[in-house]
């Protein structure tokens, strides 16, 4: 059962090790995927920036009046080459005369290249096809419009910043970053008031042309990223906490199982002794009668026939205990119920344990009112009345004195025996279970008695407390209210 048991955990251990790898690998390529859209989604925001910066330059100066044209072409040429230009034509006065300037930029042009002719139908079908080509055709045209109206009007970089600042704070980010613009020949550089770039803080570059980029310093964007997680890393953990709670319930089960066949065992063992012990008093004292003449004597035939007695009746409470115990577990079980004078019920519990105790028994009653009634099953309160009373007989070593108390809201039976230890207590309930007492094997029993009080007491509807003090006694309290 060990090899078994230790097979089963090494087995559980290891499923939650793959389970809980498997999730985190998982997760960790979730973070990764989710990580790279978060740099992306931080590049378009400044591309965005840009292209919005440069239409509000090109309202301004469609406001303003004719200043000159600007031609932007990309496409895929009839030979398969990519082509993408820029001509900016501006009017300048020279001695009262004015002349056009073109200005001709190629932002890209494959090898094959040899003319600026705009790709067919089939051609342009093709660049539909090629998400690439096209994504990088519209970062060329974007680029030729920032090169045609930087020839009218300068970069707004203070723009720039505050359209991109409204760009990170959408994509949930707190807008805190250095910013750098950067030329050929000029440098601009704004930081967010109070912000002090960290040496983890990562840097996002974007060129707008040959000739300038964007540098953009931001913090780790981590935090932002386990907070779109949040959902997914909630859902793991209770999956994997609901796994391991499965498996503990799992292993906890085999366990009690376990425990319970070897308390079955015990109690196999202790029964058997229990029961064969007054069969074997009874038919050595019915044999005296019958076949040693003792029948003559009266005094030893009255003491033949009262053992006789007495080991039934104590062979008889055994199995009416376990008959109890198999009825309680019926669905159909049933207290019949009745108003029980109390004092009527005790006296013959306690003449009963006077006749069966074999050392010297002083029992006190304590009823208060005397004509005191409870709503109980005369049979089942009388077994709990016998068990406890037999238990404080049985556990007081020398003479027992145990004290019986009752009144309309507690029964209670005190002894002055051993007592029993604070850690044994929460388990004297459980079914089989005996306090250890080491190597010795002075009290006899199979540790149904407080269980099955207990179980009874709780059918009622009351409830029971136990308190001890080692080598004081012991007292068993029973609340009917």
């Amino acid at each position: 059962m060990n090899t078994r048991l230790k097979y089963i955990g090494v087995l559980v251990i290891a499923a939650l090790l793959g389970v809980a790898a498997y999730q985190a690998y998982w997760l960790e390529q979730l973070h990764f995927t989710i990580g790279e859209q978060m740099d992306n989604n931080i590049y378009e925001a400044m591309r965005v920036a840009d292209l919005k910066e440069v239409f509000l330059r090109l309202k301004s100066i469609e406001e303003k009046g004719p200043h000159g044209t600007m031609d932007v072409r990309a496409g895929i040429g009839e030979d398969g080459s990519i082509i993408a230009k820029s001509v900016t034509t501006t009017q300048v006065t020279i001695d009262g005369d004015i002349l056009e300037q073109k200005t001709g930029v190629v932002l890209r042009s494959s090898p094959q290249a040899e003319s600026d002719t705009i790709a067919d139908d089939n051609a342009f079908m093709k660049m539909l096809e090629e998400q690439i080509s096209v994504t990088e055709l519209a970062a060329m045209i974007q680029q030729g419009l920032h090169l045609g109206v930087d020839r009218f009007e300068g970069t707004r970089y203070e723009k720039y910043d505050s359209l991109l600042t409204a760009g990170l704070q959408q994509l949930g980010l707190s807008g805190d970053h250095q910013l750098m613009c950067i030329k050929t020949d000029t440098v601009f550089r704004h930081t967010t008031p109070g912000y002090a770039p960290s040496q983890h803080a990562r840097q996002f570059v974007y060129d707008w042309a040959n000739y300038g980029r964007y540098e953009l310093t931001i913090e780790p964007t981590t935090g932002l990223v386990l907070r779109e997680m949040a959902g997914i890393l909630t859902a793991s953990g209770i999956i994997v906490l609901l796994l391991c709670l499965a498996f503990y319930y799992l292993i906890r089960t085999i366990l009690r199982q376990r425990t319970l066949d070897e308390m079955k065992t015990d109690f196999t063992n202790n029964i058997t002794h229990e029961l064969k012990t007054p069969i074997a008093v009874a038919y050595a004292a019915n044999d005296a009668l019958l076949n040693f003449g003792e029948q003559a004597d009266e005094t030893k035939r009255h003491h033949y026939l009262t053992l006789c007695r007495q080991q039934l009746e104590r062979l008889s409470g055994m199995v009416e205990q376990i008959l109890s115990m198999s009825m309680e577990r019926r669905r159909q079980f049933k207290l019949n119920l009745e108003t029980i004078r109390f004092s009527e019920l005790l006296q013959p519990v306690i003449e009963q344990q006077q006749l069966k105790a074999d050392k010297p028994v002083t029992l006190t009653t304590h009823i208060e009112p005397e004509d005191l009634t409870v709503q109980a099953d005369r049979a089942h309160l009388s077994n709990i009345l016998n068990n406890l009373i037999d238990n404080a007989i049985k556990y007081s070593p020398g003479e027992a004195c145990v004290e019986i108390n009752a009144t309309p809201s507690a029964i209670s039976v005190t002894d002055h025996g051993m007592g029993i230890a604070a850690d044994k207590l929460p388990h004297i309930y459980d079914k089989f279970y005996r306090v250890p007492t080491g190597d010795l094997h002075d009290v006899k029993g199979y540790g149904l008695g407080l269980f099955y009080v207990k179980t009874m007491v709780e059918k009622h509807g009351w409830s029971i407390d136990a308190s001890s003090t080692m080598g004081k006694g012991t007292t068993f309290k029973i609340i009917l209210i």
